[in-house]
């Protein structure tokens, strides 16, 4: 009698996950509730697990080859590469918080008068963001739209909207630089 591939275990659905697609969607189904919920268990944000958890099983896919070969325990590998990521977009949201912090000012009429004696220069370099990221900005502060409702309109999911505005905040921060309080 054939042993399942549901029977199999981790080092053997490497192995195979090499050229059965079957054998990596076991490996999936083994530890994708897992992985997601330890990423929520981080991140307090539905989302942003579900994108850990899919990205790391996105770097099992490339290292499917080393873990096989190494035959190192696959759900150690798993958990510190979530970790990772997910430790990875905890510092990710606080640069943003602080550029936030540091563009709003601890006078609100102060930082409006700001806003608006270097409007030309922060649209300038708003709009000399790449497309993908100047849409992102726009949507989220012109806009106020949240992540998801960015994610949902472009058709991309919520951390490719949050990394988007993560790298045009570090750029505007940069360019800006000479205007920022």
């Amino acid at each position: 009698m054939e042993m399942g591939l549901e029977d199999r275990n981790d080092q053997e659905l490497l192995q195979l996950a090499r050229t059965d697609s079957l054998a990596f969607a076991v490996l999936y189904s083994r530890y994708y509730r897992h992985l997601r919920a330890y990423a929520m268990g981080i991140l307090h944000d539905v989302n942003l697990a579900d994108d850990v958890a899919e990205e790391t099983f996105a770097l099992l896919s490339s290292h499917l080859g080393w873990l096989a070969i190494a035959r190192r325990p696959l759900a150690p590998w798993l958990f510190r590469v979530a970790r990772n990521l997910a430790v990875d977009e905890l510092r990710r949201r606080s640069h943003a918080q602080t550029l936030l912090e540091e563009t709003a000012g601890d006078d609100p009429d102060e930082t409006t008068e700001n806003i608006r004696s270097h409007a030309q220069e922060i649209r300038n370099a708003v709009s000399a963001l790449p497309p993908f990221e100047c849409t992102c900005v726009t949507l989220r502060f012109i806009e106020h739209r949240t992540t998801a409702e960015i994610a949902h309109q472009l058709g991309c999911t919520p951390r490719q909207v949050t990394l988007a505005l993560n790298y045009a905040y570090k750029v505007l921060r940069r360019e800006l630089s000479d205007i920022l309080p």
